[in-house]
């Protein structure tokens, strides 16, 4: 059973209650909140460890904006220093321990430099997760954007991807939702693959050619902006039929076998604008079903109507989509 701590995480698409209990923090006096703040030895003695010899110095100060993964077999903290200024500053630091060896690695991450050159990616960490060849970081940008970094178990970096973890799964595949603008007319979900190892990215979902539901609903926006253009000026709307509300539905189920996923996307309006006039509704949930996902020559994906999938197959999870007799009847081959 995995224990997260999450120091100063903001959860992504959070509700109203949830920010205005962070600005409630946020407002505490100072001396209140320094109060709070535990040290790096403090932190690591909660998982019944002591820091290495190398950190020995260091180990009585204080830590913020961290996250720990605290397993059978991995302990990990990524932390920074708490700073007198309040602020988060390079680099970002990372401990580990293999409980089967007993040993203790150290690293650190320059967020604003290179190779990673993402300055915007030195946020607070939300959660490390552990795969068998990588660790990953969530670290915070707003409640739309986020940065996804990739550190060998030897703590080395590989790859700082533009948004948050959704699934991972075969020899180094990554699924991830890209960042959004927070603040925009429109939020339209944009999926990818990465190979961790390679560090090669790959665009899921929107995937060109769209397919037929997609089309249909991108034509019947794009009459409707050709015949409104004042609302779209009203609205600060870039009024785009390729670019629609879209948001994920649940979980990303994968197979390793079958080099498949399946996810549901919901095509309801994210955001309601003033009057009466209103864009033509979407087709609700579709699930978008990915075989091949290892390799973008043979890539392939289906598009369908939830309410087609539960009438043809039933109401099944969506990882029971993935496996092989299903996949060769919903891809016909």
């Amino acid at each position: 059973m995995h224990t997260i701590v999450d120091g100063m995480a903001v959860l992504r698409h959070i509700g109203l209650s949830c920010i205005l209990a962070g600005i409630a923090v946020l407002l505490l006096p100072a001396e209140t909140r320094q109060a709070r703040k535990q040290t790096l030895a403090e932190v690591v003695a909660a998982a019944g460890l002591t820091a290495p010899r190398e950190a020995a110095v260091e180990q009585g100060r204080p830590i913020t904006s961290y996250a720990v993964l605290d397993d059978r077999s991995v302990y990990v903290l990524a932390y920074y220093w708490d700073l007198p200024s309040g602020t988060l500053e390079d680099p970002l630091r990372i401990l580990s321990y293999d409980r089967g060896s007993g040993v203790w690695k150290a690293g650190q991450l320059a967020l604003a430099g290179d190779p990673i050159a993402h300055g915007e990616c030195v946020g607070s960490i939300l959660r490390v997760r552990a795969l068998p060849y990588a660790f990953l970081l969530d670290t915070h940008i707003n409640p739309s954007a986020g940065c996804l970094l990739v550190v060998s178990r030897n703590l080395e970096f590989r790859a700082a991807l533009y948004g948050w973890y959704l699934a991972a799964f075969g020899e180094g595949l990554i699924v991830f939702q890209r960042s959004e603008v927070h603040f925009a007319s429109v939020h339209p979900a944009e999926l990818a693959v990465c190979n961790a190892r390679t560090g090669q990215e790959m665009a899921l979902f929107p995937r060109k050619p769209f397919q037929a539901i997609r089309s249909a609903y991108g034509a019947k926006l794009a009459e409707f902006y050709r015949t409104h253009q004042d609302w779209c000026m009203r609205n600060n709307h870039p009024c785009d039929p390729e670019s629609v509300d879209s948001s994920v539905v649940g979980e990303v189920a994968t197979s390793a076998q079958e080099h498949a996923l399946a996810f549901v996307i919901s095509y309801d309006a994210i955001q309601e604008f003033p009057g009466d006039l209103k864009t033509p509704p979407g087709p609700g949930k579709v699930v978008y079903i990915y075989r091949h996902v290892d390799n973008e020559a043979t890539l392939e994906y289906r598009e369908l109507l939830l309410s087609d999938i539960e009438a043809r197959f039933g109401n099944l999870p969506l990882r029971s989509l993935l496996e092989p007799e299903k996949l060769q009847q919903i891809f016909g081959k």
